[in-house]
């Protein structure tokens, strides 16, 4: 068995293919429901963001489970194989679980070291779960890999601060508000770093964000996937910022869409606004910056806080890096010795049953003895047995560890007359 990640993600493909292969939740149900039947497919666990289209799964044979995730996506979203190879990405083994523990610590996300990525993670992995999907392997994966992160955002500064420009400008506001869940913000345009801003917004916990677009069919679009969202007509813009505390502006128009003179109609004075303008060429009259209760922020500004934070953010992902590597070891290692734990568990409790046996008719010999010379033999006996099998049993896990316990697990089953891979029956009960 192998574990190896299939998918898309921002690195490697545009918006516009990402959308094509992105699951809704009755997609979800339905892809589990269809990947559970597959063959080479033993677990699985399907990650859907804005930012990625990913299966993480434990297949019986690499390339054939490769092969069988890929045509999965072709035949499930009805995509050309053409289009998606060229975007697809591969990882195997030790690679699929390096991936897996830098996913969940954001090391992989558009905004490096994001929080979202960590709730996302574990939501998929609970999700597999509950769809009876996924196994002791993924379950372990996952559950690691999730305790790691929170280890990482504990130990560094890999999250303390805003890397894009669009989370910057959502930190900003939350400096000025202490509190954005009562806020109410209008977004201009519905781009990436909108959608970023966006996804920033509900994260902090903002449950009405208004969205305009000269083209109000990107902004219906965008409304489906978020319940926070309502559509404003464009030119209805103005009337809105009687309504909201917060202004974003993003669009790639080459004029302001906010003008001094009609803001300056629909804004009352003892209202306190807060504008960030993230577009270039800028979207707002520099002019509104002078009218009374009206904060602008403008690119230059942000862009220098993220320089300084990226600073940080990367030094905090060379550390965190550090602690995924150690742990990526720990966790190959226990995958490595899957083989030789059954043997192992036969050995004991084969032991185990000798040791009964023996002790059960010492003790009918030694009738006259003490209860305390009785402990006293039995508990030395035990200790006795532990300790014989305790060097095979290293032995065994240092094999599986470098990648030999399969034939250390077959070698042992056989020399310890086991049930797991010897071809020899034993009288005694099989533990399977």
């Amino acid at each position: 068995m192998e574990i190896v990640v299939v998918g898309i993600n921002h690195k490697n493909s545009p918006l516009e293919i990402r959308e094509k292969v992105s699951f809704s939740k009755s997609e979800l149900e339905k892809a589990y429901e269809v990947l559970s039947k597959k063959e080479y497919v033993k677990e699985v666990v399907i990650l859907s963001t804005c930012n990625r289209s990913e299966i993480t799964a434990v297949v019986t044979e690499t390339d054939e489970g490769i092969k069988c995730l890929k045509d999965f996506y072709c035949d499930f979203f009805q995509i050309e194989k053409e289009l998606l190879n060229i975007h697809f990405f591969v990882k195997e083994g030790d690679q699929a679980v390096k991936h897996v523990f830098q996913l969940a610590a954001g090391l992989e996300s558009l905004v490096l070291g994001e929080d979202q990525i960590l709730g996302q993670v574990r939501n998929a992995q609970s999700y597999a779960l509950e769809k009876a999907c996924t196994g002791k392997i993924l379950n372990k994966l996952y559950r690691e890999a999730v305790t790691t992160s929170k280890k990482i955002k504990r130990e560094t500064a890999i999250s303390q601060n805003s890397l894009s420009i669009s989370s910057i400008a959502v930190k900003f506001i939350e400096d000025i508000f202490d509190d954005l869940k009562d806020k109410k913000v209008l977004v201009i345009g519905v781009g990436k770093m909108s959608r970023i801003a966006i996804e920033n917004l509900i994260y902090k916990g903002v449950k009405e964000i208004y969205v305009t677009n000269r083209t109000v069919g990107h902004a219906i679009n965008l409304s489906e996937r978020y319940e926070e969202i309502r559509v404003v007509q464009f030119q209805d813009r103005y009337e809105m910022i009687k309504k909201v505390d917060i202004v974003i502006t993003s669009t790639s128009a080459p004029h302001y869409v906010l003008k001094k003179e009609e803001l300056e109609k629909n804004h009352q004075k003892e209202d306190k606004l807060c504008i960030v303008d993230i577009a270039v060429p800028r979207d707002v009259d520099p002019e509104i910056g002078k009218l009374e209760g009206i904060s602008v922020y403008e690119l230059d500004e942000l862009k220098k806080v993220s320089l300084e934070n990226m600073e940080v953010r990367l030094k905090a992902a060379q550390a965190a890096m550090e602690t995924i590597i150690e742990e990526c070891i720990l966790f190959e290692n226990w995958y490595n010795c899957l083989p030789v734990f059954p043997v192992i568990e036969e050995i004991q409790e084969h032991s185990f049953d000798i040791l009964e046996s023996e002790i059960e008719s010492l003790m009918k010999r030694l009738d006259q003895a003490s209860n305390k010379d009785k402990e006293l033999i039995e508990m030395v006996m035990k200790s006795m047995a532990k300790k014989l099998i305790k060097r095979p049993i290293l032995n065994l896990k240092r094999a599986g560890e470098d990648r030999k316990g399969k034939l250390y697990a077959k070698i042992a089953s056989e020399l310890f007359a086991t049930n797991i891979y010897s071809c020899r029956k034993k009288g005694r009960k099989q533990n399977a």
